[in-house]
């Protein structure tokens, strides 16, 4: 557990140690009386990270070590929140006007400074105090105080009886089906990977095809990788179960083979030698291999090459918890990639009661729901299942009893022999993480169990404290972007609505995963989590505290020392009341997002957090002045809220990146200087003067900008605002802009002039989205502009009429991966799509506003199609191809998921039932045997707002 806290710990001091140097570097002239404080502060911390270096590689410390680490983390806290403090102060030199203002202000920087500079002190003599300590302790990474040697939990995977487990069978079928189908006609090596979650039953999965298919085999080997492997006892020990299993397999044993065994120099040999003499005795062999729990690229590189690459049909079975080493080891043939999925509801409770009654119709009735409970807590892993059924097969079979257990699995998987199990499994993938990738998921401990984090909001929290890391060339949100892949790849957190770019919309962490993230969340003293009116209890100051449901005001003060080392405050659901702002002095993170019963008076002094990067808030009906001392701010998102005027104050937030307002918000004048600004969304034209309009030019580094559009009925207003906001956009075109986003509210509007009088064309622009809340198109034919756009990746557009010049343009687009049609003007034939088109096409989605024909796919059209929405009338369809409307979708091979909407007026039932018929019968024919998700409507198709989700102006998920 060492190892895991001093991982996590450097992932608190680096950016201390990076902010100190950054401070002697550029604030030398005023650092007068202070700078050798905070050189020395940056030594001390300097050294005491180089012994956390060494402290990671332990397992176990004694407990004045780990009292030594934690005195350390909580100087780092404090040193940070100090230099904060310093720099704000610095900020504010010389800022006011008037000799008066300017002699008070310097009175006071001259009192805040040796306020600051006594600090300093202080924390330079902690420092000193923490370095003796740990010279004194004298950590020495080479010693190891464990007492026992701790048994792989993995390896009783190899030995489960098979009349025990469940939900594996149909899994077993499908791998042996890839590795014995077909041989005669592909002779090669062939390499099949599993992956998935710590816990899923890999290894368990891949014994049972071991025992079922290797007397296929002249020889066979089942060898375990883990994370810092040794490669040489690795292929030894492989290379000694090969002969072993090929003896056994022949009636003439090779008398150098036994040599060999005889002599052990399998062990003397290097690593060169080793290779050489596995592939030469494996060269006309037809092998099974198990390589289990492979961890990098790097180690299945310096294996497999000790497999030769034979025409014997020889076969590898990979097991993984990281998405792209899967991948590497099947490459080129990613179609043998195995997913690892949870138990399904069934399999769930089968496995439970088994283990629990030995028979899965046993189960007492009292104890029902608290089975369903915990099974939910589950959620599918059979580790965690046949673990908590092993701990409550010790316990009395009662209702509380169980109970009990279910709410205490935090701590248990601490205390507990059955569930320590599942906990050093699991940790094993945290482990495994660079520190910087530690703070982030310690901080998904903030949500509640099962909350769908949105993506973006995630991301924007982890920058407004520090998390991510800077790097060079790219931004700090992309960067944001790849922790999430990362985490994704590494099966730590689950994607939620994957998009056409791979992205997904949200995350959710798997339950008892959770769990152990807020049992070292609390130990690091990461995450201060109230709930239910009772507080985790923590000997230090709270850094970050999270309220969930209904607690009372100030608990959180009692026995924590305050709340004045918040960096983070997060409240989810119905709580009453919020702390005082006044009490968070160096709060960084406001999230108020899912606070149901926030009032306009819990924020009123909103000002007072000079140190706030981040604040969402709902409900509320007016934002305080005070808002623009809040010059550290970068995200505001307002859109859960009922304001409808921001003050002129806001204007003043110089490091505000995303301003995300709710529909039809006057902004104030000066808008124009917010020159950090990237994303403006739900601009409302009508709630805005046209001279603002025009301010929208300046904002040169905006990247998303989401447009709301109707009139007020002023014809010069009107016609003013649309020569300002051509203007505007001609200058953002040329630009950063990325992602636009019109939404015409209400009167007959066309947003033609927008994009036909747009010059030069913004060739950056990688998402169009147009769209009305009306009855009639946003557009009468397929802008001039559109074919310009040679970077465009995303198009949802409404038009009168689709010519088959304009499906030709589209077609052609050479980055378009998601588009949405709407089209309104009837035709006798269907939008017939060529075997040319759209190759990069991921996600499509067609409709007409009387059902239509739908589309038709030629052989070859849109070869990367992963998901199809289409809407039609059935009468039409029948009519003009009788029963075999399958629209070409036999040819979208790679199609996982489809939706249809069938147009049901002028139809009869039987019509009806053919098309969804037809339906049905070519989408279960494609390779992943799809069950088409079909409507049936019979008023006129409309737009629904509710088919897509909202974007953040534009910001396509």
């Amino acid at each position: 557990m060492v190892g895991l806290t001093a991982s996590a710990l450097m992932g608190v001091i680096n950016p201390v140690v990076s902010k100190l140097t950054a401070l002697l570097e550029n604030e030398c002239k005023n650092l007068i009386g202070v700078r050798k404080k905070i050189v020395d502060l940056r030594d001390e911390l300097i050294s005491m990270k180089t012994a956390m270096e060494m402290v990671s590689e332990t397992e176990e410390a004694s407990p004045d070590v780990m009292e030594w680490m934690s005195q350390l983390r909580e100087l780092s806290y404090d040193a940070e929140d100090c230099i904060e403090d310093f720099i704000h102060n610095l900020a504010h030199d010389g800022n006011c006007d008037g000799l008066i203002r300017r002699i008070i202000t310097q009175v006071n920087n001259l009192k805040a400074r040796y306020r600051i500079g006594n600090q300093i002190n202080e924390l330079k003599e902690r420092a000193i105090e923490v370095s003796k300590r740990h010279k004194r302790y004298k950590v020495d990474p080479s010693v190891s105080s464990s007492k026992s040697v701790v048994i792989d939990p993995r390896l009783h995977a190899l030995f489960e009886e098979t009349n025990k487990l469940v939900g594996i069978d149909s899994q077993v079928d499908i791998l042996v089906r890839w590795l014995t189908d077909g041989t005669d006609l592909d002779p090669q090596r062939k390499v099949v990977s599993i992956v998935g979650f710590g816990g899923l039953g890999k290894t368990t999965l891949a014994n049972q095809v071991f025992q079922k298919i290797k007397s296929q085999f002249d020889c066979t080997a089942f060898v375990s990788v883990s994370r810092s492997p040794n490669v040489n006892k690795i292929l030894n020990n492989a290379f000694l179960q090969v002969l072993g299993s090929s003896s056994k397999n022949t009636t003439n044993q090779n008398e150098d083979i036994v040599r060999i065994q005889e002599d052990r120099r399998l062990g003397a040999l290097e690593y060169p030698q080793l290779v050489s003499v596995i592939k030469e005795y494996l060269q006309n062999r037809r092998y099974f291999v198990i390589i289990d729990d492979i961890w990098s690229k790097q180690a299945w590189k310096d294996i497999q090459c000790a497999f030769p690459e034979d025409k014997n049909a020889s076969r590898i079975i990979t097991t993984t918890r990281i998405q792209d080493v899967a991948k590497h080891c099947s490459f080129p043939h990613n179609d043998y990639v195995y997913p690892m999925k949870p138990l399904d509801n069934d399999d769930s409770k089968r496995l439970f009661m088994k283990r629990t009654f030995g028979n899965e119709d046993d189960c007492p009735l009292e104890l029902t729901e608290a089975t369903d409970d915990i099974l939910r807590k589950c959620d599918g892993l059979p580790l965690a299942i046949v673990n908590i059924a092993s701990l409550l097969v010790t316990r009395r079979p009662s209702k509380q009893e169980w109970e009990k257990v279910l709410k205490t699995i935090g701590s248990a998987l601490e205390q507990d022999h059955e569930l320590g199990v599942v906990k050093r499994i699991l940790f094993l993938s945290y482990y495994d993480l660079p520190h910087y990738l530690k703070l982030c998921l310690l901080d998904l401990s903030i949500f509640p169990e099962d909350y769908e984090i949105d993506r973006l909001r995630l991301i924007r929290r982890w920058m407004a404290e520090g998390f991510i890391i800077e790097q060079r060339g790219q931004s700090l949100e992309d960067t944001g972007e790849s922790y999430i892949s990362e985490l994704i790849n590494r099966n730590m957190i689950q994607p939620v609505d994957i998009d056409y770019s791979g992205r997904p919309r949200a995350c959710r962490v798997h339950d008892i995963m959770l769990d152990l993230i807020i049992s070292l969340s609390a130990k690091e003293n990461f995450v201060t989590i109230m709930d239910d009116q009772t507080l985790t209890p923590s000997a230090y100051k709270i850094r970050r505290l999270s309220i969930h449901g209904n607690c009372e005001e100030r608990k959180p003060c009692q026995g924590t020392g305050g709340l004045s080392h918040v960096r983070s405050l997060g409240v989810f659901g119905d709580a009453k009341k919020i702390p005082s702002l006044l009490d968070f002095h160096v709060l960084r993170v406001l999230d108020l997002d899912d606070f149901s019963n926030l009032e306009d008076g819990d924020i009123k002094d909103i000002g007072s957090l000079i140190h706030l990067r981040y604040l969402s808030i709902r409900n509320i009906s007016m934002i305080p002045t005070q808002i623009g001392k809040l010059q550290r701010l970068q995200t505001l998102d307002l859109r859960r809220t009922r304001i409808r005027e921001l003050p002129g104050t806001v204007s003043e937030l110089q490091q505000l990146v995303h301003l995300i307002l709710p529909y039809d918000v006057k902004l104030p004048d000066g808008i124009g200087n917010m020159v950090a600004l990237e994303e403006l969304s739900h601009f409302s034209v009508r709630s805005n003067s046209p001279e603002l309009l025009l301010e929208l030019g300046n904002l040169t580094k905006l990247k998303v900008l989401g447009i709301y559009w109707s009139s007020n009925g002023d014809i010069n207003d009107e016609e003013s605002s649309r020569n300002h906001l051509v203007s505007s956009l001609c200058k953002l075109g040329q630009g950063s802009l990325r992602s636009l986003y019109i939404r015409i509210i209400s009167g007959e509007f066309s947003p033609d002039f927008l994009v036909n009088s747009w010059f030069p064309p913004p060739r950056q622009l990688q998402i169009f989205r147009a769209e009305t809340s009306q009855h009639h198109p946003c557009f009468s034919r397929l802008p001039k502009l559109i074919p310009s756009l040679s970077e465009l990746t995303y198009l949802h557009i409404w038009l009168e009429r689709l010519g088959a010049e304009d499906t030709q343009v589209l077609e052609g687009m050479p980055a378009l991966r998601y588009l949405n049609l709407h089209t309104t003007e009837s035709t006798q034939e269907p939008l017939t799509i060529s075997s040319r088109g759209f190759q990069r096409m991921k996600e499509f989605h067609y409709s007409h506003i009387s059902g239509g024909l739908g589309p038709m796919f030629e052989a070859g059209a849109m070869p990367r199609i992963d998901t199809l929405g289409i809407r039609f009338a059935a009468h039409d369809k029948i009519s003009a191809h009788g029963d075999g409307c399958d629209f070409g979708i036999s040819h979208l091979f790679s199609l996982k998921r489809l939706w249809v909407d069938i147009y049901c007026q002028w139809a009869s039932t039987p019509e009806v039932e053919a098309a969804e018929a037809a339906i049905r019968n070519v989408a279960a024919r494609l390779p992943n045997s799809l069950i088409p998700k079909i409507d049936r409507w019979y008023e006129e198709l409309m737009l629904n707002e509710d088919e897509e989700r909202e974007d953040t102006g534009g910001s396509v998920e």
